[in-house]
């Protein structure tokens, strides 16, 4: 192993240790996905964990996020090309 950098040199005179409060542990919040369940042919539902967030109805190439726990009520928010666009839409929505 290889110092690059001098050693400090211990100083005559010990130091006062002042006792410092624990520090808290930093946590992250934990960012859970959304998960798409196919339930019908052209309609999957969005759940985070067993809440229901929202669905995505195929409409041709086109995947139209709805925003609502039922189906028959959920609010069109965004129209995108790719499952997992429509899927971050309706996370980006909720929060």
């Amino acid at each position: 192993m290889t110092l690059t950098t001098d050693r400090p040199s211990r100083s005559a005179a010990p130091r006062a240790r002042v006792a410092q409060p624990a520090a808290r542990p930093r946590t992250a919040p934990v960012e859970r996905s959304l998960v798409a369940t196919l339930v019908l042919p052209d309609v999957y539902r969005a759940t985070e964990g067993d809440e229901v967030v929202g669905y995505v109805q195929l409409a041709g190439p086109v995947y139209v996020a709805l925003l609502g726990s039922v189906y028959n009520t959920s609010v069109e928010i965004a129209q995108c090309l790719d499952l997992t666009v429509a899927l971050d839409r309706l996370r980006a929505a909720r929060a």
